[in-house]
């Protein structure tokens, strides 16, 4: 027999601006057998992009030129391979993107980091995109052989799968997203109450529940941040709206956006932290391709690792038995990943769990583990070890021929469970594929819908933004007027008439400014006459701008035009109307 053929290499894309880190990216990438591809700017990236169709990219998101590292993302992401391929994106720390969450939401990509990179590390997520995160059984010198017992988190080939929280723990289900950089959405049922979470590309990106106080609504009850009236008012007009609750609190004046972005994400994690705790349930899970949040009813930034919410889930929610439960569904040697460095630094506490580690010992299993000390009496040490057998900080190794001795004499019903769950969807391809398009065409109907509702609900949300700013420049605008202060008073009234350019009285305040300058010439009598015709164009009921108006014309030299505009003041009337009689006096 022939040597076997060596698999090509695989291409990444290093963008960078800076030459000596294009040169260290090149170094290190040839160090693990990577092929470097690099480019100094957008435009050099796309080509060779085009050109040489890598596995990977890497790119910083301020890139020199005309095109930003965002735009250049943007487009790859718009080609048939750029869509399923990892992008990473990495930068020095900016203050619009607070984590790698914000930055798989805003631009799409898998992965964010922070320079200066740390170069192993980036190798290391590197060939974890590529690869997915080994979990679970490993073989000597081959990798991941078997995933009898965790087929949910490891075939790629599963998208969609429904069950038992017997058969598997919901941890499981919640970090298999994160393992194998998937986007999809996971629905656990425990009686009536269920809790939903979607993710995007393997991070969690939004989550809520039907569990009493865990609803928004009655969280921001709860929490004193709404007034029962005006929630039951906002509730009352979303149910015939296509807009969230908490836009539609934020339009009625109920809440201010920063309040409901900070309530939203603290309503979000609490939801997560109920998820870990329920061991008995229903489950139904479904990995798809395309971005999850367009399936979310929002998107919120959260601050942890997927990985560190499954390590404080378990830690705070799991009792001894339902991790002995998961540790006994190994029988072979459990062993220290060699990622497990990297893994401990996405954690709070990584010099705890390096002490557990060190308390594995040589040779250790499942069934020592469990009456090795500290383990037999510490449960917290217990729960960790369990916690970095989820996240693969721990792997189970075995010999091919212990692998082949234990796949035949496994007994364990809750493997042999997601066995036939994995197998039932694979048996009937035909029925598989119909089901599939089904469920496809109810997601396009349902993305098209929330997109609508969501690019609705973004407007809403900065139209009343810019309402809340339009306000205040108004009022400062008012209070210059009041001071004489014209100049400031003018740029103050500007600003409130860009920020809301539909209101009335914006525009026949900023005419009255233009008005008062001491200086007002032919340039700015115009623009006042230009404002208050658009005042009394928004409310051609209200006198007041016609006043105003009427002042203008008279000095501009159009008398008959200004009487007539008087005259039209005077019958809707106004606050101003003895000074109106007065100039139509003067004009005979």
């Amino acid at each position: 027999m022939g040597q076997a053929e060596q698999a090509p290499a695989r291409k990444v894309l290093f963008v960078d601006g800076e030459a000596i880190l294009r040169e260290v990216y090149v170094e290190e990438a040839r160090r693990v057998g990577l092929e470097p591809l690099v480019a100094a700017g957008a435009e050099e990236a796309w080509s060779l992009f085009e050109a040489e169709q890598p596995d990977v990219v890497v790119t910083d998101l301020d890139l020199p030129g005309e095109e930003t590292g965002a735009e250049l993302i943007g487009k790859i992401r718009s080609t048939p391979l750029g869509a399923v391929i990892p992008v990473v994106a990495v930068s020095p720390g900016k203050r619009a993107i607070r984590g790698a969450t914000d930055a798989v939401i805003q631009h799409d990509v898998d992965d964010f980091l922070e320079k200066p990179v740390h170069g192993e590390r980036l190798l290391w997520r590197i060939n974890e995109l590529i690869e997915g995160r080994p979990i679970g059984v490993t073989g000597d010198g081959i990798g991941v052989v078997s995933a009898s017992e965790r087929a949910v988190m490891l075939d790629r080939g599963t998208d969609f799968l429904q069950g038992t929280l017997e058969s598997v723990d919901v941890a499981t289900l919640f970090f298999s997203f994160f393992a194998t950089s998937r986007s999809g959405k996971l629905c656990v049922m425990s009686g009536k109450e269920v809790i939903q979470v979607w993710f995007q590309r393997g991070w969690a990106v939004f989550a809520e529940s039907n569990i009493v106080g865990m609803d928004f609504g009655d969280w921001l009850l709860a929490r004193e941040r709404v007034e029962p009236a005006a929630l039951e008012a906002a509730r009352e007009e979303w149910a015939s709206a296509n807009r969230s609750l908490g836009v539609m609190l934020i339009a009625r004046g109920a809440i201010s956006a920063r309040t409901m972005f900070r309530e939203m994400l603290a309503n979000v994690e609490a939801v997560l932290g109920r998820l870990f705790e329920w061991a008995d349930g229903n489950y139904y899970l479904e990995y798809q391709e395309a971005r999850a949040e367009q399936d979310a009813p929002e998107a919120v930034s959260l601050q942890r690792s997927p990985a560190r919410y499954v390590v404080e889930g378990i830690r705070t929610s799991y009792d001894r038995s339902r991790c002995e439960e998961i540790l006994r569904t190994s029988q072979g040697r459990l062993e220290v990943a060699p990622s497990a460095h990297f893994i401990l630094r996405e954690l709070e506490d990584p010099y705890y769990f390096e002490n557990v580690l060190a308390g594995l010992g040589e040779g250790a299993t499942a069934p020592k583990l469990l009456d090795l000390h500290p383990f037999d009496r510490d449960d917290d040490a217990l729960r960790a070890v369990t916690s970095l057998w989820v996240v693969g900080g721990i792997l189970e190794r075995l010999s091919e021929r212990e692998r082949q001795v234990s796949q035949r004499s496994v007994a364990d019903v809750r493997a042999d469970r997601i066995r036939k769950a994995v197998a039932s969807v694979k048996e009937h391809p035909d029925a598989r594929a119909a089901r599939q398009a089904r469920i496809r065409e109810r997601l396009d109907r349902r993305k098209r819908r929330r997109a609508q509702r969501r690019q609705s609900g973004v407007a809403s949300i900065m139209n009343a933004l810019d309402r809340v700013s339009s306000e205040v420049a108004f009022e400062n605008g008012c209070r210059l007027l009041a001071e004489r202060r014209f100049d400031e008073a003018v740029g103050a009234l500007e600003e409130a008439v860009r920020l809301s350019p539909a209101t009335a009285r914006y525009y026949s305040v900023l005419g009255q400014a233009y008005l008062g300058l001491e200086d007002a010439g032919p340039e700015e009598l115009n623009r006042a006459l230009q404002n208050l015709k658009k005042g009394a164009a928004l409310d051609p009921q209200n006198g007041e701008p016609y006043h105003w108006l009427g002042m203008v014309l008279i000095r501009m030299g159009h008398a008959e035009e200004a009487r007539i505009t008087l005259r039209r003041s005077l019958e809707l009337g106004s606050p101003h109307i003895d000074s109106t009689r007065t100039l139509l006096a003067s004009l005979g």
